[in-house]
C-alpha cells in the first residue's frame, strides 16, 4: 500500500514554506530508496523513527532513530534504507528560509530535533500525531506556521528573488549571468547567497535544473533522454551525466528506469 499526498501552504506561507508532504508506504519491495537533496530543508516526522541513510559516493551510513530529525550538511546522494512500513510526514522550508530555521545547527549530520526546539517542533508534532486525518494534519502545520513571528531580512529578500528568477528560469542559467543581473561580483553573491540558503549557488543552480528536468520527463514520457538534455541545453552527454549524477546519486538511464515512488507526489 502506498499513500502520498502533498499541499502547497496558503498564500500568507508562501514565503517561508514550499510544501507539506504526506508519505506512507507498508510492503516494500526495495529496501534502500533514494532521496533528492532539493537544497530546501525540512522538518521530518518520522513515525517508525528506525531506518539507516546512506549518504556520499563512499556510501556512508547514519542511523535514523529520531521521531523528528533534519539532514544538514551532509554529501549526496543520498539512499534511505527502511523496514516494512515507514511513514513520514515533512514540511518542506523555502531555500531562502534555511538559514532563519536551521542556521544554528553546529554538527552535520542526521540531526535530531528535539535538541533544536527554538520553534517548538515537539508541540507541532505532539498536535499532527492527534490528528487522523491527513488534511487535518496540513490545516495544523499551517496554523502552527502562521502564529509564528516569521520575517524576511532584507538579504533573504534579495536572495529569495535570487532563487525565485533560478526557478523561473528552469535552472539554465550560470553564476556570471546572475552576477551581471545583479549588479554583484561573484565572490559576493556566492558568500550571500550561501548564508541564507546554506548551499553553494553553482549547487543550487544544477539541482534546479535537473530536478526540473526530471519533472518534465515524468510528464513527458515519451521524450529521450538525449532530447531532454538538449532541451535544458546539456550539449556535452558527459556534462549531462555528471550533473545527474551529483544530484541523484545514479545515471539517468537508471534513475528512470526505476523511478522512485517520492517523486510521483510530483
Amino acid at each position: 500500500m502506498l499513500n502520498i499526498k502533498t499541499k502547497a501552504p496558503e498564500e500568507g506561507l508562501l514565503s517561508y514554506i514550499k510544501e507539506c508532504y504526506f508519505f506512507q508506504k507498508n510492503t516494500l519491495e526495495k529496501k534502500y530508496i533514494p532521496v533528492i537533496d532539493d537544497c530546501c530543508y525540512d522538518f521530518i516526522f518520522f513515525e517508525e523513527s528506525n531506518s539507516i541513510l546512506e549518504y556520499s559516493t563512499d556510501k556512508k551510513q547514519i542511523k535514523i532513530e529520531f521521531k523528528i530529525f533534519t539532514i544538514h550538511n551532509l554529501q549526496p546522494p543520498y539512499k534511505i534504507k527502511l523496514n516494512e512500513k515507514f511513514t513520514f510526514f515533512t514540511i518542506k522550508v523555502q531555500p531562502w528560509m534555511n538559514s532563519f530555521f536551521f542556521s544554528n545547527i553546529k554538527k552535520d549530520g542526521v540531526f535530531s530535533l528535539n535538541e533544536y526546539d527554538r520553534f517548538n517542533i515537539i508541540e507541532l508534532h505532539r498536535r499532527i500525531r492527534k490528528e487522523s486525518l491527513i488534511d487535518k494534519k496540513f490545516r495544523v502545520t499551517e496554523s502552527f506556521f502562521l502564529e509564528l513571528d516569521l520575517f524576511l531580512s532584507k538579504t533573504s529578500l534579495l536572495v529569495k528573488e535570487i532563487c525565485e528568477f533560478i526557478y523561473k528560469k528552469k535552472g539554465i542559467v550560470t553564476v556570471n549571468e546572475l552576477s551581471k543581473r545583479y549588479s554583484m561580483s561573484r565572490q559576493y553573491l556566492n558568500r550571500v547567497f550561501k548564508k541564507e540558503v546554506l548551499y553553494s549557488l553553482k549547487r543550487f543552480i544544477t539541482t534546479v535544473r535537473i530536478l526540473d528536468l526530471i519533472k518534465y520527463k515524468i510528464k513527458t514520457t515519451t521524450i529521450s533522454l538525449t532530447e531532454i538534455s538538449y532541451k535544458y541545453n546539456y550539449f556535452d552527454q558527459s556534462h549531462f551525466i555528471r550533473d545527474f549524477k551529483q544530484v541523484c546519486g545514479v545515471k539517468p538511464k537508471y534513475f528512470f528506469e526505476n523511478l522512485p515512488e517520492f517523486m510521483l507526489r510530483h
